[in-house]
């Protein structure tokens, strides 16, 4: 993962920075989840290095494409890599199994497949996939995005279809007008699946009304900000600091 490597440096000094500053290793990588954006933004100039060196060498031609992929992988990794560390240290449950890049990934396939009429099939933006290796344990989805505006809105509309899907109002069965019915939804059920969103608002855009309000349609939403970071920001009612997400992945796995 070439492009990660600058990243991964960076995290590496705060983390030890963190050390420094008496902080004990769990602490520390706990810390840590709350300055991912911080750690993105401070590892560009080293990624940047990397790109310049492939335009000089013809092995890229769109820069400014590659960039914004390059960003959305690198941040995607670096959720993943901290998620990771987590679990290395025991503050996260060690059975749990951390995967990235994993859209096509076996249990999204399996479980978290929405089947819509006859031959229509919809499944969740999945950048991040937390799981067990027991075929009833829960699995948690992470939707990944450097912006607020970037594809969140095809997680969260296949939530709302998970919940047509799932629902047992008494009335569907006679109710053919019921969207569950209208569009003949079928769902897998027998792996509960959290659909979670993280950010890191690499544009500020937290404070824009109709992008937080998108927030209420996740299990749960992050944001990997440190609270100096969002001392100006209004819209953080319904996100979290990425640091809870250890308390919820371990409720998720030990209840």
């Amino acid at each position: 993962m070439e492009y990660f490597s600058p990243t991964a440096t960076v995290y590496k000094q705060k983390f030890n920075n963190l050390l420094s500053e008496g902080l004990s290793n769990k602490e520390a990588n706990l810390q840590i989840l709350n300055q991912l954006t911080s750690i993105l933004v401070e590892s560009q100039n080293g990624v940047e290095d990397i790109i310049k060196n492939k335009i000089n060498n013809g092995r890229i031609e769109d820069d400014k494409q590659a960039r914004k992929a390059i960003a959305g992988s690198n941040f995607q990794s670096l959720v993943a890599y901290a998620l990771a560390q987590n679990v290395i240290c025991g503050n996260i449950d060690q059975g749990v199994v951390v995967n990235v890049r994993t859209s096509n990934h076996e249990l999204i396939k399996k479980y978290a497949a929405i089947k819509v009429g006859d031959e229509n099939s919809q499944k969740p933006d999945s950048d991040v996939l937390l799981y067990k290796n027991d075929s009833s344990s829960p699995i948690i989805n992470f939707s990944c995005k450097t912006s607020l505006r970037e594809r969140a809105g095809q997680t969260y509309r296949w939530k709302l279809l998970v919940d047509l899907a799932t629902c047992n109002c008494e009335h569907i069965a006679c109710n053919p007008n019921c969207p569950g019915n209208k569009y003949k939804l079928q769902y897998e059920t027998s792996r509960k699946i959290y659909i979670c969103f993280v950010t890191s608002d690499l544009y500020n855009e937290i404070n824009n009304p109709q992008i937080s309000g998108m927030f209420t349609f996740f299990d749960f939403a992050f944001i990997t900000k440190t609270k100096k970071e969002l001392e100006h920001c209004e819209g953080t009612n319904q996100i979290a600091q990425f640091d809870k997400v250890v308390e919820f992945i371990n409720q998720v796995y030990n209840t």
